[in-house]
């Protein structure tokens, strides 16, 4: 049995791999996706201090840690990819496998979002103006690719996000890299949005320990494609 422990991007919560966790528990393996502070169901903690990607790396370090969990499968999906990077430098020796579901590919210390991503700090930085300057306004799912027919469920629960997360720059000693094995998985759908993702993903392909795999259904793969997601992640169980 695994411990499949998932990490969502921005705007997003625990609540989008909703559609995979079924797959995953009845093959006998462990579930966790927790929503990161100051979005989703936790949205109402934005107000209460500043939250970045530190925050967010914490939530999953400290759920690791209190949950006894061991042989991860650390799965980040978009935003969520710099989280879970962060989280095995410093918890290296708990995870199993790290998967990267069509996000950014941190390599060094100092990276961040908005350096991997920089197409997204004008209109995010912008759209952050009109919410005080603190949060992010979410994007509607339609925007990421999402499936028409999921668009309604999605969009009633997408929220504004920290701001500061897409800003701090990522502190690593280069731990992370000692995780034995790395699956990505990314989108090959042009949704519009000009991505490095593919180039990033492809490059490790022949690397030892990486596995590659692209899927055409938009960013939101484990809302468009969750079978072929769990199938992946299974797979490499």
């Amino acid at each position: 049995m695994k411990n499949f422990v998932f990490v969502h991007g921005a705007f997003h919560g625990g609540w989008c791999f909703d559609k995979v966790r079924p797959s995953l528990e009845d093959a006998g393996h462990r579930v966790l996706t927790p929503t990161l502070t100051g979005v989703g169901e936790r949205s109402h903690l934005s107000t209460l201090g500043p939250i970045n990607l530190e925050t967010h790396i914490l939530d999953i370090v400290n759920l690791i840690k209190w949950r006894d969990l061991d042989d991860v499968v650390l799965c980040g999906h978009s935003y969520g990819c710099l989280v879970i990077t962060g989280v095995a430098d410093l918890l290296h020796d708990r995870i199993a496998s790290l998967v990267y579901l069509d996000g950014p590919l941190p390599e060094k210390d100092g990276d961040s979002l908005f350096s991997l991503l920089p197409n997204l700090l004008l209109p995010w930085t912008e759209g952050s103006a009109s919410l005080g300057g603190t949060q992010v306004p979410n994007w509607p799912s339609k925007v990421f690719g999402v499936d028409e027919v999921h668009q309604a469920w999605a969009d009633s629960k997408l929220t504004s996000h920290p701001l500061a997360c897409f800003t701090q720059q990522l502190s690593l000693i280069g731990e992370f890299k000692k995780v034995p094995k790395k699956v990505f998985i990314y989108n090959s759908k042009d949704i519009g949005i000009p991505s490095r993702i593919p180039e990033w993903y492809e490059a490790q392909r022949d690397l030892p320990g990486s596995h590659v795999y692209s899927l055409d259904g938009g960013h939101d793969l484990m809302i468009n494609k969750a079978r072929e997601v769990a199938e992946i992640l299974l797979k490499h169980a």
